[in-house]
């Protein structure tokens, strides 16, 4: 009965239909109830003789019902058929007393006149007349294709019903009728992310731009924090250099791939730290290098954290809290995730370009000049050893000397370095002295140099000279 006066109202005419108990009665149960009698003339007594009554036994009655000033929406057109037209023009009709904005994006059923569409025009069991409860049924009549209450996470005002918290039900200045900008209604309730673009110094280009929806659904969703996908297929849909990389490097870094990549290292909305990093170098590096780890090669990684904790002597890189100089924090195509070429054997035939991630800081004369005055401090007088250990057809890379991020001795010496298939130990013994140093490797017999060497051979310390 209420959907087929619905429809009629809608096509600009209210047809009586109190002459027919079987529709007529909310129950349904006609045959207990004497049949009513059409008027044959006109009446002004709709409610509260019988026929209609109904209408105003809702929680929520309109004003004009509840006033039984029914000619203020209907007019009589035939008395004897007791039918009814309604008594100005439909998109007209509702407007006539509610006054609405007209904004530029306008709801559907508001912009032709189908204001029943969402209300009874008589009364209803819900707030503001509506048609059906808000929370369940009235929005997902008309958006069921959205599929609200079928996800696994569901946003907290779609859950309640409360969508104009979001939604401005007539018209609004903003897209899909939001009450006011995206980034704005966004952060009206999430306070913390509001808090975050207010006071931290990177902000995520979406978040600047007012597109959380580029990444969240607003309604409902399959994936945590009502993200539109996987947080990895999210953050790769966008940033495509590193999909490509991630896509054609052999060695992929593990919080870069997986479902949940990307969110141990990085923040969505906002950060201090460039690149929106969620902790800083190389503090981030150690929340998971804080134990013995295997590479991709299945070799054994040292527990990182300790290494750093007890060995006072540092690489600049992590001094500077700068772990990505060296290593590219998501794919490459070199071992360890090296960001350039550095050679993994202990002798290797010397090319500058096999050297380029150490050049990247240090000069290649330090190795490619003879002549150590100026270039090095790793020097006999004026002959520069780094040149003399490296540059030559078996020369020792830097790795045979070097520990490459922390060491219990000065210039990061090693105490000892694996050599050979069965990674024997080889100790190297340096020591540092006032103008130089002495080592006793296993390698070559023990050798004591000076940048300073006195007219008899001997070192003599000269001040000011750092070691």
């Amino acid at each position: 009965m209420r959907r087929v006066v619905r429809e009629l109202v809608v096509l600009g005419v209210l047809v009586s239909v109190a002459h027919d108990d079987a529709r007529a009665d909310p129950t349904g149960d006609a045959a207990s109830r004497p049949a009513r009698v059409r008027p044959q003339e006109r009446t002004t007594t709709c409610l509260g003789s019988g026929c209609h009554d109904d209408i105003v036994n809702r929680p929520v009655v309109h004003g004009p019902v509840l006033q039984r000033n029914c000619a203020a929406c209907h007019t009589e057109q035939d008395a004897r058929e007791h039918t009814f037209r309604i008594a100005m023009p439909r998109e007209r009709m509702c407007v006539g007393c509610h006054t609405l904005p007209m904004r530029d994006i306008v709801h559907a059923p508001v912009a032709v006149g189908d204001c029943t569409g969402c209300h009874d025009p008589h009364g209803s069991e819900h707030r503001m007349m509506l048609r059906a409860d808000p929370a369940t049924q009235l929005c997902v009549t008309c958006h069921s294709d959205l599929g609200f209450l079928e996800s696994k996470v569901v946003h907290g005002p779609v859950a309640a019903g409360a969508c104009i918290l979001c939604h401005d039900a007539h018209s609004s200045w903003h897209r899909a009728l939001l009450t006011r900008a995206p980034e704005e209604g966004c952060t009206s309730c999430h306070a913390e992310v509001r808090d975050a673009l207010r006071t931290q110094a990177h902000v995520h280009q979406p978040v600047v731009d007012g597109r959380c929806t580029d990444c969240h659904n607003p309604h409902a969703s399959e994936a945590a924090a009502l993200l539109r996908t996987d947080i990895g297929s999210l953050c790769l849909g966008c940033h495509e250099p590193i999909r490509l990389a991630i896509d054609s490097s052999d060695v992929v870094h593990g919080p870069a791939s997986g479902d949940d990549a990307c969110i141990d290292c990085h923040v969505g909305h906002a950060s201090d730290l460039p690149k929106l990093q969620r902790n800083a170098q190389p503090d981030g590096c150690l929340s998971c290098h804080n134990q013995p780890l295997q590479d991709e090669s299945g070799q054994t990684l040292p527990d990182m954290a300790t290494m750093l904790r007890t060995n006072p002597f540092h690489h600049g890189p992590i001094r500077e809290g700068n772990c990505t100089a060296c290593h590219d924090p998501h794919a490459s195509s070199r071992f360890r995730l090296l960001s350039a070429d550095y050679p993994p054997e202990f002798y290797a035939p010397f090319n500058e370009a096999h050297y380029r991630l150490c050049f990247g800081c240090h000069r290649p004369e330090m190795v490619t000049s003879a002549t150590g005055v100026g270039v090095t401090n790793f020097r006999d007088g004026d002959r520069n050893l780094h040149h003399l250990h490296v540059n030559q057809e078996k020369g020792r890379t830097c790795r045979a000397c070097h520990e490459v991020h922390a060491s219990e001795s000065p210039f990061l010496i090693r105490r000892s370095v694996p050599f050979g298939n069965m990674n024997w130990m080889l100790e190297i013994n340096y020591t540092k002295l006032e103008t130089g140093g002495s080592c006793a490797p296993g390698c070559h017999k023990p050798e004591t140099y000076s940048r300073v060497p006195t007219t008899t051979g001997q070192a003599s310390p000269s001040p000011g000279d750092a070691p």
